[in-house]
């Protein structure tokens, strides 16, 4: 027969379909499809968005330098003393009084230049005794010259004795505190005005 039978089978044919047939299968490409039909490679997904994670630490105070640090306001000046009284004793009294309540002192006194003392609040027996030889001391330093003794301090043990001194035609007087520190240039100005006026009516 020169004609081939539907029934005819090519051997070779055969074999190469069923090789495919059998051999192992490839994985799918990746590959999506669009919309419009077309493939395309898949895209990889964005990274996730992380919140900045704000540790828990406590505010910390710095301090400025020294050379920024805000200066503390200067003290406060004592209020004028005023003497209604033309009576010594009350001109006295008021100007120990008034050196109490406005000035940096535990106790202070009035005393002469004959270290008679004249008034004296919260300091002790010792501190009075002191007055007289001090004063006598300070007439000797007043001859030197170039040296001011109207004015001045001295420690005593834990405290400081401060004094002034003003003159009328009666001799000189001292207005004096004890405190545990010294009392600032300011307040030798204002315990000597004080006392020039106490004893203007001396």
């Amino acid at each position: 027969m020169t004609d081939r039978s539907v029934s005819w089978t090519d051997a070779d044919r055969v074999a190469a379909l069923l090789a495919r047939a059998t051999a192992p299968r490839r994985a799918a490409p990746a590959f999506g499809f669009a919309a419009n039909g077309k493939s395309s490679a898949a895209r990889p997904l964005p990274p996730p968005r992380i919140a900045p994670v704000t540790p828990a630490v406590a505010p910390v105070s710095i301090a400025p330098p020294p050379s920024v640090r805000l200066k503390s306001a200067p003290p406060k000046r004592a209020p004028r003393l005023e003497q209604p009284s033309d009576n010594p004793s009350d001109r006295l009294d008021a100007l120990l009084a008034w050196t109490l309540d406005h000035q940096r002192c535990t106790g202070a006194f009035i005393a002469d230049d004959n270290g008679l003392t004249l008034a004296a609040h919260g300091i002790s027996e010792a501190h009075v005794s002191l007055v007289g030889p001090l004063l006598s001391a300070l007439v000797g330093v007043r001859t030197i010259p170039g040296i001011d003794a109207m004015a001045g301090a001295l420690w005593l043990g834990t405290n400081m004795m401060s004094w002034v001194e003003a003159r009328n035609d009666r001799g000189g007087f001292c207005l004096g505190t004890v405190g545990v520190e010294p009392l600032s240039s300011a307040a030798f100005e204002q315990l000597k005005e004080a006392l020039e006026l106490t004893v203007r009516g001396l």
